[in-house]
């Protein structure tokens, strides 16, 4: 069931687009499977991020503005905020898949979806596809140290396993505002080569409009950049990821109790 939504975008401003797409899940009556949100745009994007305080959608558009400032000297130039809005689209993503289960979408408290516009004011438009299928679906928990970068590759397989799902797909969910999902290299020294540049981008500082904590101001910045959400292939009852690669569950505050979501959902012929 795909549903398509209209709304009007304000200049380089963000918008939260939760209530539409949970009304869109209502209407439809499905009560298990996932959800795919699509922004068809080349300069916006779709972040999932903290939504209760508005000075955090703030930081996150200067944290974006600072590393990839609006300038004259782009190659491609119908507009300088045209052509920066492209780098800053490809970067954040335009599209978030999620997992609906009880007939609700699995977010976090103070997780929500957010249109962001990179240009404007426009009138924009969103998709939302709402897919019915069964699954098995767990709830993984996890003690973070601060910054630190956990490898939950092994978890994930052991939720696979007890699915008893040959061939599917596996999305993995986090509910938090302060972290992050990232597929890395199952390398030690890597992933903290990973999270010193994602610091870099984004500083822990003082100097964050949302004052709660400079690393949770901070971390709603990285966690809507990262990402909260993977969906990756199981084959023959296994994770497609080569040896190499892992799931990091990456914290950006903490240290704190977390956890996360596994979904696995059979292919068609499994469930014939």
């Amino acid at each position: 069931m795909l549903y398509e939504r209209k709304i009007m975008t304000e200049f380089c401003a963000c918008t939260s687009i939760t209530a539409e797409v949970n009304d869109i899940l209502a209407e439809s009556g499905v009560q298990e499977g996932f959800c795919v949100i699509s922004v068809p745009h080349t300069t916006a994007g779709l972040a999932i991020t903290s939504f209760w305080d508005p000075r955090g959608l703030l930081d996150l558009m200067d944290e974006i503005d600072r590393n990839i400032p609006t300038r004259v000297s782009y190659k491609h130039q119908d507009s300088p905020y045209d052509a920066a809005g492209h780098v800053k689209s490809a970067l954040m993503g335009s599209s978030a898949t999620l997992i609906i289960h009880a007939g609700k979408l699995v977010l976090g408290s103070s997780q929500g979806l957010v249109f962001v516009e990179f240009d404007g004011p426009r009138p924009r438009t969103f998709w939302v596809e709402i897919i019915e299928k069964p699954m098995h679906i767990e709830k993984e928990n996890i003690q973070t140290v601060y910054m630190g970068m956990h490898d939950i590759k092994e978890p994930i397989c052991a939720v696979i396993a007890r699915s008893g799902v040959k061939n599917g797909l596996c999305h993995v969910s986090m509910l938090h505002s302060t972290a992050g999902l990232l597929l890395a290299p199952r390398n030690s020294q890597a992933l903290k080569d990973i999270m010193t540049d994602i610091e870099r981008m984004v500083p822990t500082r003082v100097d964050f409009k949302h004052r709660e904590t400079a690393s949770d101001a901070g971390g709603h910045v990285k966690t809507a950049l990262t990402g909260s959400q993977l969906t990756l292939a199981v084959q023959d009852g296994k994770l497609m990821l080569s040896d190499e690669q892992t799931v990091v569950f990456a914290e950006y505050d903490g240290p704190r109790p977390r956890n996360y979501f596994v979904a696995v959902y059979p292919d068609e012929t499994e469930r014939r």
